[in-house]
């Protein structure tokens, strides 16, 4: 598995977009798409919910232990290291944790074939947030790709780009944090193979977006004083709703440096929105699944949720049927980390991702979890 993908990284990276790879579905392509949208749920996961909390709305975990907190090191063979934060400016001025950029370790590099340089953006959690999501107006986005007729969603934009003077954490946009950290890797690894990948779930697909678009149009997948070295940018958005119009499709189409492959579920609706046609693009390619054909799930989950979508790049087929790759030995207790909708005779509790004690859910040292019942049983009584 390791030497496969690192042989074949490139094109699993779109450098070909894709081409002969989705239909059907390429297996080392499955394992890499459900690499990715594991490190886009980290982002999420390590979110601090608790509004008693003196850490509300930034991240649970210190970046040493994010990922083997976050469930991705036990079993898992690639290895990255947290090196920034990145923090945005949501609706109500309020500051909060949006995901980070990470970069492989040398064991990683070795799995993957390259230094790779990972941009993870989480979804909506406040209601903040979901006013952001709201604003579907759009509004000029001269300022990343200079040009006046590029409209983006402005909600999208004002996370992406706005600040809060007096704030200890966005003094700076979530855009110009994310510049400086990816520039800072690219400067010291630029005498490496280098990969930027940039990813997200729903509104943080569309940051992955708007910051992947971001990072090949302005040179920042370029060394400091070395215009003519350039690496290669992938985002992989999943669930991802339309950034912007057919100008703003237009400049990602110019961008050869780019690759974008867009997952998208079939009875979800977030992707399908702004439903505005003409004046809301998507761009990339599509890879398209439909959780609703797997025989393991409830038929009331959510078809937006994130882990969903992974058991449904695991299993999906080109004639429609639904059958799990048994080499991917994907792990279907993590469907119920934020829902209840693995089928009842697996017996996975609901909604088990709790931070805590993970209602006895016990992550094995091949990386899967698995539900450990400790509960009392009484004795029947004595006739």
């Amino acid at each position: 598995m390791a030497s496969s993908v690192a042989f074949c990284w490139r094109e699993l990276s779109g450098e070909k977009n894709w081409e002969g790879l989705l239909s059907p579905l390429d297996l080392d392509l499955r394992r890499y798409i459900i690499h990715y949208l594991q490190r886009a749920g980290a982002a999420g996961d390590a979110f601090n919910k608790s509004t008693a909390s003196k850490g509300y709305a930034l991240s649970l975990f210190p970046p040493e232990e994010y990922f083997a907190r976050a469930g991705l090191e036990k079993g898992n063979p690639y290895h990255y290291k947290v090196t920034s934060f990145i923090y945005a400016a949501t609706d109500s001025a309020q500051a909060a944790y949006f995901g980070y950029v990470a970069v492989t370790t040398d064991e990683g590099k070795a799995v993957l074939g390259r230094r790779d340089i990972l941009v993870s953006w989480r979804g909506t959690i406040t209601q903040a947030e979901w006013t952001d999501d709201a604003k579907i107006f759009q509004t000029s986005a001269k300022e990343l790709f200079r040009n006046d007729l590029a409209l983006v969603h402005s909600g999208f934009f004002s996370i992406y780009t706005g600040t809060i003077p007096d704030s200890l954490y966005v003094k700076t946009s979530a855009r110009d944090q994310v510049r400086k950290a990816v520039q800072e890797l690219v400067d010291k690894y630029q005498d490496e193979e280098v990969s930027i990948t940039v990813t997200g779930h729903s509104l943080g697909a569309a940051l992955a977006t708007l910051n992947a678009m971001d990072i090949a149009a302005n040179g920042w997948n370029k060394p400091t004083g070395n215009p003519n070295k350039t690496f290669m940018v992938t985002a992989f958005p999943c669930a991802s709703p339309r950034v912007g119009n057919l100008v703003f499709k237009g400049i990602f189409d110019g961008l050869k440096d780019l690759h974008l492959l867009r997952i998208v579920n079939s009875n979800d609706i977030v992707p399908k929105v702004p439903f505005l046609p003409g004046i809301y693009a998507h761009v990339g390619e599509e890879l398209g699944i439909d959780t609703t054909k797997s025989p393991y799930l409830k038929s009331d989950i959510s078809a937006h949720n994130l882990e969903a979508y992974q058991h449904g790049i695991a299993g999906v087929q080109e004639n429609g049927n639904f059958e799990l790759e048994e080499e991917l030995d994907f792990d279907n207790a993590v469907i119920n980390k934020y829902s209840d909708g693995l089928l009842d005779v697996y017996k996975i509790p609901d909604n088990w991702w709790n931070n805590e004690k993970f209602k006895n859910m016990v992550q094995m040292d091949d990386g899967h979890w698995e539900f450990v019942d400790s509960a009392y049983v009484p004795p029947p009584p004595t006739v």
